[in-house]
């Protein structure tokens, strides 16, 4: 059985397949998406992804994830980003729906996410929720947990984005994408500040609605004495536990592959010991 959602003449139609009384896993990808409308690049600019969902969900998690730099420069395809995005959903049990928006191409091979700021990020995530509601016949559905993951060069984009947000995300995966961002726009590492202002919120609501960071790199990066220092004035018996879903740590395969290996088992279990094999 099939049934499809489409809005406007310029979004396409999200084909969603049931199975009994759950949306079947499926994706999509979707063009000229508002708060996009501004970035430069090739169509389509959203990709959407999730796992079965109960028919009858009224909430549901959400994941996004910025991608790094393009060879491609802006002749970029999105569908270049997806494979090793990491947004693999295989291991969630929870209804989950995975958004990977293309950037906004700045020259070479840079790109970065303007459309995001200011409470960008917001509205992206409740645009695609609403899409994807509609398109299983629901009125609305809230957004339960949000998770913000990205890979190199989307790492400096994302503490942007969460700068922002009126709704900041439970959980922050970064793929060795603290090193910068383009010199020539400005102090390479700023920014990195938002971190330390989003963890000590995030820490605050532990344990009740626990949360993650987790920072993997190639090269030495400096998150680590801020984790360390928010973590130092914890309860002693909350320690160890945050410890394993809040840390930094060095990557077991090349930049390239990070967000493949480690995204799925992350998205999993946020607390997990990354297998590199």
């Amino acid at each position: 059985m099939q049934r499809s959602q489409l809005r406007g003449t310029c979004v396409p139609e999200i084909s969603i397949r049931f199975s009994g009384d759950e949306v079947a896993a499926g994706e999509a990808y979707l063009v000229e998406t508002p708060v996009l409308r501004l970035h430069a690049g090739r169509q389509p600019d959203l990709f959407l992804r999730w796992n079965a969902v109960p028919v009858a969900a009224t909430a549901i998690d959400v994941i996004v994830h910025l991608h790094g730099f393009s060879q491609q420069r802006g002749d970029m395809l999105l569908s270049e980003k997806v494979p090793r995005s990491g947004l693999d959903l295989s291991g969630r049990i929870r209804p989950t729906l995975a958004l990977l928006p293309r950037g906004n191409w700045i020259r070479h091979t840079y790109y970065d996410f303007p459309g995001l700021l200011d409470g960008g990020l917001d509205r992206l995530v409740a645009y695609s929720v609403e899409r994807f509601a509609e398109a299983i016949g629901q009125r609305s559905m809230a957004v339960e947990r949000l998770i913000l993951t990205a890979h190199s060069g989307g790492g400096m984009p994302a503490l942007d984005a969460t700068a922002g947000a009126t709704r900041p995300p439970d959980e922050l995966q970064i793929f060795d994408g603290l090193y910068g961002r383009d010199a020539s726009l400005g102090d390479p590492m700023q920014g990195l500040e938002a971190i330390d202002r989003w963890l000590g919120k995030r820490l605050a609501g532990e344990p009740a609605r626990p949360g993650g960071l987790r920072i993997i790199y190639i090269e030495r990066q400096n998150a680590g004495d801020l984790i360390a220092r928010r973590l130092a004035p914890v309860e002693p018996g909350l320690e160890a536990e945050l410890a394993r879903r809040y840390r930094v740590e060095p990557s077991g395969v090349p930049h390239g592959y990070i967000a493949l290996i480690a995204g799925p088992q992350l998205l999993a279990d946020t607390a997990a010991e990354i297998d590199w094999r």
